[in-house]
């Protein structure tokens, strides 16, 4: 397992007399094999990628207009197909098993992907929260109760959480174990790109949603935060407290994979305002990046090793540092650097 140096493209153009452009998205909710042969036969494509979760890569992310996921901002060197197979609302163990499962073993059977990308854990993140709080009979009996000082403590303590993810954990590995069984030699060899979460601030933020899909409306963390009786500040800290546990776990999960890389972007978006119901600095909502934010997450923490794994070697003067991480984790004892 690799956690990433980053770097960003200068300007991503002109990079080895290629000009970096979108990835062409194959959408296959249903995980059609068929849909991916068509646009094989119908596109002159470089390559092809492969990218299963949740709704930071799923077209449908509850915000009815264009650049609100994840894929839509990625940049490449190539023309290169990704296969979108994300679900709104998937936590990760929907990833691995059953008819889900079925078709990326399916799909790693017939095709070769030069690159596979996974989003999973947010979806549990969220789910915490309901554990946490909401199990507890507070928000059940329409109460706000305020926590003692050692409970909220325990609560913006990261190792708090161990346990919590250690599910997640399992299913990941799941996933990586269908890559290694994969039919297709160039799936096989295929690297892994993970993520964990950046830091956000808990608000009253929803977003609209398409019918049929499973997110809600939101805002899906404030809630039970505020029946618990938290501040602003003390929600900030049991949010990032969570998303330290989680960037902690994967990178020491997968330590010793080969072939994983877990990307770590905590620290470089910024923050919603508290109390704020709209879209605030990098976030749409409470728990989605906007478009800005995520073409930051894309430019300065996905993108060169993207490319890289799809056969791009970059020459000297094509790289520059990228941004640099501009907030830190107010946890106990958290922060947001990368665990080596």
């Amino acid at each position: 397992m690799a956690v990433i140096t980053q770097y960003s493209a200068l300007s991503n153009q002109g990079l080895a007399s290629k000009t970096w452009r979108r990835m062409v998205r194959i959408d296959t909710v249903g995980a059609d094999t068929s849909v991916v042969i068509k646009a094989m036969t119908q596109l002159a494509l470089d390559c092809l990628v492969y990218a299963e979760g949740d709704s930071w890569f799923d077209k449908f992310t509850p915000i009815p207009s264009e650049g609100t996921n994840l894929l839509e901002e990625i940049r490449t060197p190539y023309v290169a197909g990704v296969v979108d197979v994300a679900h709104i609302g998937d936590e990760a163990r929907d990833m691995v098993r059953g008819w889900q499962a079925s078709r990326t073993r399916e799909m790693f059977r017939l095709f070769p992907f030069k690159a596979i990308l996974l989003s999973a854990g947010g979806n549990d993140l969220k789910n915490l929260f309901s554990d946490l709080f909401d199990n507890k009979g507070l928000q059940r009996a329409g109460l706000t109760s305020r926590l003692s000082a050692s409970d909220l403590e325990g609560l913006a303590t990261p190792a708090s959480y161990t346990a919590f993810f250690r599910d997640v954990i399992t299913s990941i590995q799941r996933f990586v174990d269908i890559r290694d069984d994969a039919q297709d030699p160039v799936t096989r060899k295929a690297p892994i790109f993970l993520h964990g979460y950046d830091y956000l601030q808990p608000r009253p933020a929803g977003a609209t949603i398409f019918a049929g899909t499973k997110i809600g409306r939101g805002p899906w963390l404030y809630p039970s935060l505020l029946a618990a009786g938290l501040t602003d500040v003390e929600m900030r800290s049991v949010a990032d407290a969570i998303v330290d546990e989680l960037n902690r776990q994967l990178q020491l999960a997968f330590a010793g994979a080969p072939n994983v890389h877990v990307i770590d972007q905590r620290g470089l978006l910024t923050p919603a305002d508290p109390q704020t119901r709209q879209a605030s600095n990098d976030w749409l909502d409470e728990i989605h990046p906007t478009e800005r934010g995520f073409a930051k997450l894309a430019t300065n923490r996905w993108e060169v090793e993207i490319a890289k794994a799809l056969g791009w070697s970059p020459a000297a003067g094509d790289l520059q540092d990228p941004l640099p991480t501009s907030n830190q984790s107010t946890a106990l004892g958290g922060g947001s650097a990368a665990i080596a």
